[in-house]
């Protein structure tokens, strides 16, 4: 039997009561605040014991700073209950003997999928053709039916050697030798969409699968075909698909009995409404300022965007003197550059027109790509990026490269600022920006700043147990308060005009 999720005193929820539903699909949406993330999380706990401090990360710095002190989270099945808390270091049970209740709850597995843009891209050492295999042919078919192509009917997957769960697509392109197209090449809502498909064929009978809001950059028609497809999935293994989302084509196209609304109250209690209609979820929603932002901006990938809201916080700083006059951004990582022109061009006419809307790419598509079509007189290319030019914005720099770069030139101030972002004295990054080779040019030169920075990160996740996205959006935060004086010609010229 389903069993029931409450949380008090968390993050914005002072108090939550949830009946987890039964098998079949599930469409969760709330308005800004309602707590939908962190409900998700708590489920995400019945299967994996690190979903805790990887969705509510404690700061080292000050007791005062992301305190989960006073929350706590009690499951609850068949009569029996365990309450989690945070107690100091960690989130423990109470009590200790009912920490084994989650088996109760009956699902096999318990797997969680999100828009993310991560890519495996597999190195030149990694690359063994004779480790290429044919993708699953359900796998194959379910992509080309959800996207309405033949494109994928030449998917293959690669084992990489350089540790297990590497297992990376690539596309075959044909040639003697044959040759592929790997991750980097797939747009962000095929490459989510693809993972998911992966994660339901690896899926056993009478599991839980927890999406969150990957249909973010998958075209509408797009995404009622995957829902069909996630139906028809829940049907055949028993599953339970609790899929968050703020869709309008997809609150309008599920039955409306699957829909489950978190409403907030005045006092701070959340009220799950289960069963309503789309237009009342939709007419909340609507009203929602993180649904309507002011600007939203496309990137290629989670570092640009990470890069771009931190600049964008020093640009509104500066800027904006009075918090309430402050735009609302949001920022949406989508894939390769050609992929967010694209997304960028088709997404024109979904939202509203006072919504500003701009791809904003990495330098390296400007000096490199683009010049190299004027070089080689690629007209088809130039003529789709001179029609859209004027939605076509460029970072100073390409983040990886900006960051290495300057963190190379001021080395010891860096470490400094960053040492107190993380509350950590004892952080030592020389050895790791060292690794970045200056010398290099082109596309040498991102490769050798991309894996910098992944030594780096790795190093910040070991030493400070946190995520990795929470420490990208660390270094992301200590480079733009230490370089905005640097920068802060170029982000007023790509900010300032897109405030009306």
């Amino acid at each position: 039997m389903p069993g029931t999720i409450e949380i008090r005193n968390l993050r914005n929820i002072a108090c939550l009561r949830f009946e987890i539903p039964d098998r079949g699909v599930w469409l969760l949406t709330a308005g800004n605040g309602a707590g939908k993330t962190s409900l998700l999380a708590c489920i995400r706990r019945i299967g994996q014991s690190n979903a805790f401090p990887i969705h509510f990360p404690s700061s080292l710095r000050s007791t005062r700073l992301d305190d989960h002190s006073n929350g706590v989270v009690t499951y609850e099945i068949n009569g029996d209950t365990v309450e989690y808390a945070y107690r100091g270091e960690r989130w423990t049970p109470r009590p200790r003997s009912a920490s084994h209740l989650f088996d109760q709850f009956g699902y096999a597995s318990v797997m969680y999928i999100g828009a993310t843009a991560d890519r495996i891209t597999p190195r030149p050492e990694d690359f063994d053709t004779r480790n290429v295999r044919a993708a699953s042919p359900a796998l194959i078919d379910a992509a080309n039916q959800i996207f309405e192509t033949e494109k994928f009917s030449a998917l293959r997957t690669i084992n990489l050697t350089r540790g297990a769960g590497n297992d990376a697509f690539v596309l075959a392109l044909g040639g003697n030798p044959q040759t592929y197209h790997s991750e980097k090449h797939f747009s962000l809502g095929e490459l989510c969409v693809l993972k998911l498909l992966r994660l339901l064929k690896e899926a056993s009978n009478n599991s839980m699968i927890i999406v969150d809001e990957l249909e973010m950059a998958v075209h509408p028609r797009a995404q009622v075909k995957l829902l069909r497809y996630l139906e028809d999935q829940a049907r055949t293994k028993s599953l339970t698909v609790i899929f968050s989302t703020h869709s309008v084509t997809l609150l309008k196209t599920i039955d409306r009995r699957r829909i489950i609304y978190l409403e907030k109250q005045d006092d701070g209690e959340i009220k799950p409404v289960i069963g309503c209609f789309p237009t009342y979820a939709l007419g909340n929603i609507a009203s929602d300022e993180e649904s309507l932002p002011d600007l939203m901006l496309y990137v290629e990938d989670l570092f640009a965007r990470d890069m771009l809201t931190a600049f964008f916080e020093k640009f509104s700083d500066e800027k904006f003197q009075d918090p309430t006059a402050r735009p609302t951004i949001k920022i949406v990582p989508v894939g390769p550059f050609n992929a967010v022109v694209s997304f960028l061009e088709r997404n024109r006419s979904v939202l509203p027109e006072h919504i500003v809307q701009r791809a904003v790419l990495d330098e390296d598509v400007v000096t490199d790509t683009i010049a190299g079509w004027r070089r080689n007189d690629n007209h088809t290319q130039l003529a789709k990026y001179q029609r859209l030019e004027e939605g076509i914005k460029f970072l100073p720099f390409t983040p990886e490269v900006g960051l290495m770069t300057f963190t190379s030139d001021n080395l010891q101030a860096f470490e400094q600022d960053l040492r107190r972002r993380c509350g950590d004295n004892q952080i030592r990054i020389a050895q790791f920006v060292r690794t970045f080779d200056r010398t290099l040019a082109g596309k040498p030169q991102r490769e050798s700043a991309k894996a910098a920075t992944e030594l780096l990160i790795d190093y910040l996740v070991q030493r400070t147990q946190r995520s990795a996205e929470t420490v990208r959006e660390q270094l992301c935060g200590v480079f733009a308060h230490a370089g905005w004086n640097q920068f802060r010609a170029d982000f007023l010229q790509l900010f300032g005009p897109m405030i009306r």
